[in-house]
């Protein structure tokens, strides 16, 4: 690709809440692309109470167009939403990054995107993540984002999102994170795709939906992109009620997105996979909540929703705690026939029983 001109567009969208200290930092990554086409970064301020706006209309960045737009607080779906409308009103073609406001990406990472998307007509281009921790204790505290972006795996081919799907699931790498995929602007806009506004965990459900979808999916084993691990994202935040509707929702929209666009080539095992996962995380954050806590969620959710919230999510982590108490009950009664026998056999052998006579008259004047 040498004529500029030819070149596809990339749009970069970048929502930010009180974001202002990193937004430097993903400027100057944005600067040192080395791809050479057309670049356009969309900046969407969440209605942030610190200087996030006046960053984003400062900023300067080499080779790119740059648009800000500032809404109301709304969360990261919504503010997502608002760039990808933008694009959808200014672009036909060309791809779509999803960067957080403390992402940045390697300076060959858009040339290599533009490249496998354009000789493969790709939906989809899916790649790797480089994490750093902004301090030791950090690293100290959450150890596993060290290698949880690795895949176990490898999928060099080009697949159908479907079978895509298929080859990930068996090894654990399903990675549903936006910031670690490429879109194709034709793809999303002709599947009308969007986040679901409201909810954390969004990318789950988005990433999902465009497998389905998606008929040119590949993933390239390069890290691309790189993840600040931070305290106070929401990767690092402590379990909240928020995490269990987001996971609840995605598993709601997700069959209601599967029964809307009447999905024949996804197998109905991996979709029931993909929602199995969510469903466990959402107990796992149900088992750390308080009683009043999930009754406030419950009710604020519609009658049928209700109802499959306490049948997929309440029953289940029921379920579970009561087979972790029977099999700790055991555990203990195992332990304590072990003891029994244990003792049993020492008090029957022949050094006991000797000890106990030597020791016989001591033990009388002693009184024990």
């Amino acid at each position: 690709m040498t004529d500029n001109s030819n070149k596809p567009g990339i749009y970069v969208v970048v929502p930010g809440y009180n974001a202002s200290p990193y937004l430097g930092d993903l400027a100057l990554s944005l600067s040192r692309q080395t791809y050479t086409g057309p670049k356009t970064v969309i900046f969407v301020n969440d209605g942030s109470s610190d200087n996030t706006l006046q960053v984003m209309e400062s900023l300067d960045i080499e080779g790119f167009q740059k648009h800000v737009i500032t809404i109301e607080h709304a969360g990261l779906s919504a503010t997502r939403n608002v760039g990808l409308s933008w694009v959808f009103n200014n672009a036909n073609d060309g791809y779509i990054l999803f960067l957080d406001a403390d992402d940045m990406l390697e300076d060959n990472a858009m040339q290599i995107i533009a490249e496998d998307m354009v000789l493969d007509d790709l939906d989809i281009l899916a790649y790797s993540t480089h994490p750093f921790y902004e301090n030791r204790d950090l690293e100290r505290q959450f150890p596993t984002f060290k290698t949880y972006y690795r895949r176990s795996g490898s999928y060099p081919e080009i697949l159908t999102g479907p079978d895509y799907l298929s080859a990930v699931l068996p090894n654990c790498d399903f990675r549903p994170s936006v910031c670690l995929q490429a879109f194709s602007v034709s793809f999303l806009k002709q599947n009308s795709l969007s986040f679901l506004p409201g909810i954390i965990h969004e990318d789950n459900l988005f990433s999902f939906e465009a497998l389905l979808l998606a008929n040119k999916v590949r993933y390239i084993d390069k890290e691309l992109h790189i993840r600040r691990i931070r305290a106070g994202s929401i990767m690092t935040a402590s379990a909240k009620t928020a995490s269990l509707d987001g996971y609840f929702r995605c598993i709601t929209e997700s069959i209601n997105f599967i029964k809307r666009n009447c999905i024949g080539s996804a197998s109905s095992k991996d979709c029931a996979a993909v929602i199995d996962i969510w469903q466990n995380a959402a107990i796992d954050h149900y088992n750390v909540l308080s009683k009043e806590q999930i009754e406030e969620l419950k009710s604020s959710y519609a009658t049928s929703e209700q109802v499959l919230f306490t049948m997929l999510i309440q029953q289940r982590a029921e379920e579970r705690e009561g087979y972790r108490q029977e099999i700790e009950r055991k555990s203990n009664e195992a332990q304590a026939r072990a003891e029994i026998a244990v003792r049993s056999q020492f008090e029957n052998s022949h050094s006991y029983r000797l000890g106990r006579a030597i020791t016989a008259i001591p033990r009388k004047v002693f009184g024990r």
